[in-house]
């Protein structure tokens, strides 16, 4: 091990081993990969290794898309088997409701190149004989959804690494990482200390231990996912020695659980009510490759309603439960990119489908490294998304246990889940709470969504069905009375900065796409552009004095618009 690199990577799961290998493709060589234990330690191994094409998000449906892309063609590349496997996805829907819900997506998924059909219990039932589907509308069929060995693409990625230049160490654990005066970083290694450029965090379960060592509080803490594994069933046994195609990965939403074939059996892998955080206050020592106790009691009414769907899994056999701590964040998704506040430290943690995820965001991540951006939009997964409010011990308990198991739920346009508030109130949300406000939250902040009527209960209503949700009057109300009379705004969850001295507005000019105001007094709204011409951050820049402008921005943005400043 040398003590120079361009680029450390920190952690050997199969998240960390392919951003090794992306940075290693695009000309980076010179850079290592540092595993306390093994590679695939912590979650990785004991991964169903499901391929999930399906997400609401834009930014990850992309890095999902990507990996599963890479997946199919990282054998022939690197030689090393990955056992991908291609049988597709069904999501199953019993309402008219959650069959919207698909009719929504569709529109990302066409955005994103995500091949997809709607169809009915007729298809259904001859992609998956086993089911019942009287009770079905239909589904949502994936056909290059799938599933691999998470062990075996971790390998592969890895092989690809070190054909590229890469270096990976072993039973090397980081004990500390520190920043010089001249911006470069010094790992600290049993082994010895090693400078470097850059820094990214990859730990898993570890990501709030690696970011305290740089002053970081961050909101991943693992979350206890079981899956049951079954003994051979018969019936299977006789579909597979019929050379039949393997059954797609089936998702019953509605009833919050997947199940996939395995030889001759089945996995069931619940998102049920009541799965705990693990390791709040930092994994125990010696903790590697083990799992946890099975809760079984927990997934009795997944099991019911697997059983009711597949009379055969009724039947079946159980052969182990396994039960292991997975990373999650308060909404659900990664944590990829800057650290806030720090230069040249890079976060890709919080994975809660790290084996779908690990591909993309290797690969997304590696280009904001190296040239400075991604060439897809990743809002939806930046660090900066969450404040110092919404790291804290509590509230990454109760969010990261919401997040959980809402995975099936369905998931509506300007939804507010109600777990951890209030966390940050303004002087006046009590007023705004006797006005009967409706309140979303941003940022840790309690915001007024819109208000009532006398009587009317402030909560949003979600519905597919309804062209007009139910508070669209009551905002009409609003919009009219701003115009016709005026409205008193309380801006307290925005971001502010202040920008002052000489060369103030020059510095402001260079970042900026429009004029800034030339009085004093005066207010610009200004855009400031990514390097490809994208809108990176919106201001609205009022000029206090001749060097000093006082920017207003978006409360959501706060730690990313004070990074770019």
């Amino acid at each position: 091990m040398k003590t120079q690199y361009r680029a450390v990577v920190v952690g050997g799961g199969v998240v960390g081993t392919s951003l090794l290998y992306h940075l290693c493709k695009m000309g980076w060589e010179d850079s290592v990969l540092l595993e306390k234990l093994e590679l695939t330690s912590g979650s990785t191994w004991h991964a169903a290794g499901l391929l999930p094409l399906f997400n609401m998000s834009y930014s990850v449906g992309k890095i999902h898309k990507y990996s599963v892309d890479l997946y199919q063609k990282l054998e022939e590349e690197t030689g090393q088997p990955v056992s991908f496997h291609k049988n597709g996805n069904l999501r199953l829907a019993r309402s008219q409701e959650r069959m919207d819900e698909y009719r929504r997506y569709s529109g990302t998924a066409s955005t994103i190149g995500v091949p997809y059909h709607l169809i009915g219990p007729e298809e259904i039932k001859k992609l998956w004989p086993f089911a019942e589907v009287g009770d079905l509308v239909g589904a949502l069929y994936h056909p290059d959804d799938g599933h691999v060995a998470p062990v075996d693409l971790t390998m592969a990625l890895a092989k690809g690494a070190r054909m590229n230049g890469g270096e990976i160490y072993t039973q090397t654990e980081v004990t500390g990482i520190r920043q010089k005066p001249n911006d470069k970083w010094m790992v600290s290694t049993p082994q010895g200390d090693i400078t470097c450029e850059v820094v990214i965090s990859c730990t898993g379960n570890y990501a709030r231990e690696t970011g305290r060592m740089v002053g970081l509080e961050l909101p991943v803490v693992p979350v206890e996912h079981q899956y049951i594994v079954t003994g051979a069933i018969p019936e299977l046994a006789e579909y597979n020695q019929g050379g039949n195609p393997e059954l797609a990965v089936l998702r019953e939403s509605d009833a919050s659980y997947y199940m996939r074939q395995e030889a001759d059996g089945l996995i069931l892998g619940p998102y049920e009510k009541g799965a705990p955080c693990w390791a709040l206050d930092g994994v125990p020592e010696g903790f590697g490759q083990e799992l946890l106790a099975p809760d079984v009691e927990r997934l009795e009414p997944h099991v019911i309603a697997a059983g009711k769907r597949v009379p055969l899994f009724e039947s079946a056999g159980m052969k182990e439960c396994i039960n292991g701590p997975i990373a999650y964040t308060p909404d659900g998704n990664p944590i990829v990119g800057p650290a806030p506040g720090l230069r040249n430290f890079y976060l890709s943690e919080g994975h809660s489908f790290g084996i779908t995820a690990a591909g993309g965001s290797g690969k997304f991540l590696a280009e904001w490294i190296i040239e400075g951006h991604a060439s897809i939009d990743m809002l939806g997964v930046d660090p900066r998304r969450y404040s110092a409010a919404q790291s804290t011990r509590d509230f990454i308990k109760a969010k990261n246990e919401e997040a959980y198991e809402h995975v099936f739920v369905i998931h509506y346009d300007f939804e507010e889940r109600p777990a951890a508030r209030p966390t940050k109130t303004s002087r006046v949300y009590d007023r705004h709470k006797d006005l009967n406000a409706a309140f979303g939250q941003r940022y840790g902040w309690e915001r007024p969504n819109w208000f009532a009527a006398k009587g009317q209960e402030p909560l949003n209503q979600y519905s597919f069905h309804s062209r007009r949700t139910n508070w669209f009057e009551r905002v009409g109300l609003e919009v009219v009375g701003t115009r016709e009379r005026a409205a008193l705004l309380d801006l307290t969850p925005f971001a502010k900065h202040e920008v002052s001295g000489p060369g103030a507005e020059a510095f402001l000019d260079s970042m900026v796409a429009n004029r800034l105001p030339k009085k004093k007094g005066g207010i610009t709204l200004a855009h400031a552009l990514t390097p490809t011409g994208g809108v990176e951050s919106e201001f609205t820049i009022t000029r206090e004095d001749e060097d000093r402008f006082y920017l207003v921005s978006s409360g959501a943005a706060e730690r990313h618009d004070h990074d770019l400043l």
